[in-house]
Protein backbone atom coordinates (compact mmCIF):
# COMPACT_ATOMS: atom_id res chain seq x y z
CA UNK A 1 0.00 0.00 0.00
CA UNK A 2 1.53 3.36 -0.67
CA UNK A 3 1.80 5.64 1.81
CA UNK A 4 -1.31 7.78 0.84
CA UNK A 5 -3.24 4.79 1.63
CA UNK A 6 -3.87 3.80 -1.96
CA UNK A 7 -2.93 0.60 -3.39
CA UNK A 8 0.19 0.63 -5.65
CA UNK A 9 3.78 1.91 -5.40
CA UNK A 10 5.42 3.42 -2.32
CA UNK A 11 7.92 6.32 -3.23
CA UNK A 12 10.62 4.01 -2.42
CA UNK A 13 9.42 1.51 -4.98
CA UNK A 14 8.75 4.43 -7.51
CA UNK A 15 11.81 5.68 -7.04
CA UNK A 16 13.67 2.10 -7.26
CA UNK A 17 11.67 1.35 -10.51
CA UNK A 18 12.29 4.97 -12.16
CA UNK A 19 16.07 5.12 -11.47
CA UNK A 20 19.06 4.32 -13.51
CA UNK A 21 22.03 3.14 -12.39
CA UNK A 22 25.32 5.19 -12.10
CA UNK A 23 27.55 4.92 -15.30
CA UNK A 24 30.45 3.05 -14.32
CA UNK A 25 34.01 4.82 -13.35
CA UNK A 26 35.86 6.12 -16.09
CA UNK A 27 38.78 4.30 -17.14
CA UNK A 28 42.60 5.75 -16.25
CA UNK A 29 44.24 6.76 -18.38
CA UNK A 30 46.72 4.60 -19.99
CA UNK A 31 49.97 4.53 -18.70
CA UNK A 32 52.32 7.45 -20.13
CA UNK A 33 54.68 5.43 -22.60
CA UNK A 34 58.23 5.33 -21.53
CA UNK A 35 60.83 7.61 -22.96
CA UNK A 36 63.76 6.22 -25.16
CA UNK A 37 67.05 5.96 -23.50
CA UNK A 38 68.97 7.09 -26.45
CA UNK A 39 68.54 10.04 -28.93
CA UNK A 40 68.59 7.69 -31.54
CA UNK A 41 65.53 5.47 -30.24
CA UNK A 42 63.59 8.82 -29.28
CA UNK A 43 63.89 9.96 -33.01
CA UNK A 44 62.53 6.69 -34.32
CA UNK A 45 59.79 7.01 -31.58
CA UNK A 46 58.66 10.14 -32.59
CA UNK A 47 58.92 9.25 -36.10
CA UNK A 48 56.76 7.09 -35.87
CA UNK A 49 54.14 9.10 -33.67
CA UNK A 50 54.04 11.61 -36.38
CA UNK A 51 53.28 8.40 -38.72
CA UNK A 52 49.90 7.72 -36.68
CA UNK A 53 47.33 10.17 -37.56
CA UNK A 54 45.31 9.95 -34.58
CA UNK A 55 48.89 11.02 -32.23
CA UNK A 56 48.94 13.37 -34.82
CA UNK A 57 45.76 15.10 -34.57
CA UNK A 58 45.82 15.28 -30.95
CA UNK A 59 49.16 17.02 -30.39
CA UNK A 60 48.27 19.59 -32.90
CA UNK A 61 44.76 19.71 -30.87
CA UNK A 62 47.35 21.14 -28.22
CA UNK A 63 46.44 17.52 -25.75
CA UNK A 64 48.52 17.44 -22.90
CA UNK A 65 49.53 13.54 -23.08
CA UNK A 66 51.26 14.18 -26.58
CA UNK A 67 52.72 17.66 -26.12
CA UNK A 68 54.50 15.88 -23.08
CA UNK A 69 55.77 13.20 -24.99
CA UNK A 70 56.60 15.60 -27.74
CA UNK A 71 58.73 17.51 -25.39
CA UNK A 72 60.36 14.74 -23.63
CA UNK A 73 60.93 13.08 -26.81
CA UNK A 74 62.65 16.19 -28.29
CA UNK A 75 64.80 16.73 -24.87
CA UNK A 76 66.11 13.30 -25.02
CA UNK A 77 67.28 13.51 -29.03
CA UNK A 78 68.87 17.32 -27.92
CA UNK A 79 71.05 15.00 -25.70
CA UNK A 80 71.64 12.89 -27.51
CA UNK A 81 75.72 12.23 -28.81
CA UNK A 82 74.66 13.60 -32.15
CA UNK A 83 71.55 15.39 -32.23
CA UNK A 84 71.56 17.26 -35.37
CA UNK A 85 71.46 13.67 -36.81
CA UNK A 86 68.50 12.78 -34.08
CA UNK A 87 66.99 15.86 -35.54
CA UNK A 88 67.09 14.91 -39.19
CA UNK A 89 65.99 11.27 -38.57
CA UNK A 90 62.98 12.73 -36.47
CA UNK A 91 62.10 15.03 -39.39
CA UNK A 92 62.67 18.04 -37.12
CA UNK A 93 63.90 21.41 -38.14
CA UNK A 94 64.58 24.06 -35.98
CA UNK A 95 62.35 26.57 -33.84
CA UNK A 96 63.43 29.58 -36.11
CA UNK A 97 62.71 30.94 -39.66
CA UNK A 98 65.97 29.84 -40.93
CA UNK A 99 67.17 26.40 -41.01
CA UNK A 100 70.28 24.75 -40.98
CA UNK A 101 71.43 23.62 -45.00
CA UNK A 102 72.99 20.39 -43.32
CA UNK A 103 70.17 19.34 -41.43
CA UNK A 104 67.34 19.92 -44.45
CA UNK A 105 69.95 17.91 -46.61
CA UNK A 106 69.90 15.21 -44.37
CA UNK A 107 66.12 15.22 -43.41
CA UNK A 108 65.56 14.71 -47.31
CA UNK A 109 68.50 11.95 -47.56
CA UNK A 110 66.85 10.16 -44.83
CA UNK A 111 63.29 10.48 -46.73
CA UNK A 112 64.79 9.43 -49.69
CA UNK A 113 66.44 6.23 -48.45
CA UNK A 114 63.85 5.01 -46.34
CA UNK A 115 61.44 5.75 -49.18
CA UNK A 116 64.08 3.20 -50.89
CA UNK A 117 63.59 0.77 -47.73
CA UNK A 118 67.04 1.13 -45.86
CA UNK A 119 67.00 0.77 -42.39
CA UNK A 120 67.34 3.22 -39.80
CA UNK A 121 70.70 1.71 -38.69
CA UNK A 122 72.49 1.81 -42.47
CA UNK A 123 71.14 5.41 -42.48
CA UNK A 124 72.38 7.05 -39.52
CA UNK A 125 75.71 5.14 -39.90
CA UNK A 126 75.56 7.03 -43.92
CA UNK A 127 74.91 10.83 -42.15
CA UNK A 128 77.34 10.38 -39.52
CA UNK A 129 80.21 9.34 -42.39
CA UNK A 130 81.09 6.24 -41.06
CA UNK A 131 84.14 5.07 -41.79
CA UNK A 132 84.52 1.35 -44.37
CA UNK A 133 87.32 -0.48 -44.07
CA UNK A 134 89.59 -0.79 -47.15
CA UNK A 135 88.25 -4.24 -47.43
CA UNK A 136 84.60 -3.50 -47.61
CA UNK A 137 85.18 -0.43 -50.04
CA UNK A 138 86.84 -2.55 -52.46
CA UNK A 139 84.26 -6.01 -52.21
CA UNK A 140 81.78 -2.98 -53.25
CA UNK A 141 83.85 -1.86 -56.22
CA UNK A 142 84.03 -5.11 -57.32
CA UNK A 143 80.27 -5.44 -57.02
CA UNK A 144 78.83 -2.91 -58.54
CA UNK A 145 81.52 -3.26 -61.77
CA UNK A 146 80.39 -6.46 -61.82
CA UNK A 147 76.80 -4.85 -61.91
CA UNK A 148 77.31 -2.51 -64.52
CA UNK A 149 78.70 -5.20 -66.94
CA UNK A 150 75.69 -7.08 -66.63
CA UNK A 151 73.39 -5.39 -69.28
CA UNK A 152 70.15 -7.13 -68.07
CA UNK A 153 70.92 -5.70 -64.38
CA UNK A 154 71.93 -2.33 -65.91
CA UNK A 155 68.56 -2.39 -68.00
CA UNK A 156 66.15 -3.08 -65.10
CA UNK A 157 67.98 -0.89 -63.00
CA UNK A 158 67.21 2.14 -65.65
CA UNK A 159 63.67 1.14 -65.89
CA UNK A 160 63.43 2.01 -61.89
CA UNK A 161 63.71 -1.53 -60.11
CA UNK A 162 63.11 -0.76 -57.43
CA UNK A 163 65.65 -3.31 -55.59
CA UNK A 164 67.86 -2.71 -58.05
CA UNK A 165 67.54 1.19 -57.05
CA UNK A 166 68.31 0.51 -53.54
CA UNK A 167 71.16 -2.18 -54.02
CA UNK A 168 72.75 0.99 -56.06
CA UNK A 169 71.96 3.44 -53.35
CA UNK A 170 73.64 1.22 -51.00
CA UNK A 171 76.75 0.84 -53.11
CA UNK A 172 77.05 4.19 -53.72
CA UNK A 173 76.62 5.13 -50.43
CA UNK A 174 79.20 2.46 -49.25
CA UNK A 175 81.94 4.14 -52.09
CA UNK A 176 81.45 7.79 -50.93
CA UNK A 177 82.20 6.56 -47.58
CA UNK A 178 85.10 7.77 -45.53
CA UNK A 179 87.99 4.47 -45.99
CA UNK A 180 89.66 3.75 -42.46
CA UNK A 181 93.29 4.25 -42.50
CA UNK A 182 95.31 0.63 -41.77
CA UNK A 183 96.56 1.29 -37.98
CA UNK A 184 100.11 1.13 -37.83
Amino acid sequence: MSMWGQEGQTVGEMIVAHATAAPPPAPPPPPAPPIPATGAEAAARLNELKGNAEWRDKFLAGNGPEAKEFRELTSKINESDNPNVDKAMAGLLDDAPFQSTDRLQMIGATQMFRDLGIRDEVIRETLTNREVTPEEHAAVARLKAERMRDHAWVKEFMAGNGQHTRDMMLMNVVLSSPIKKASA
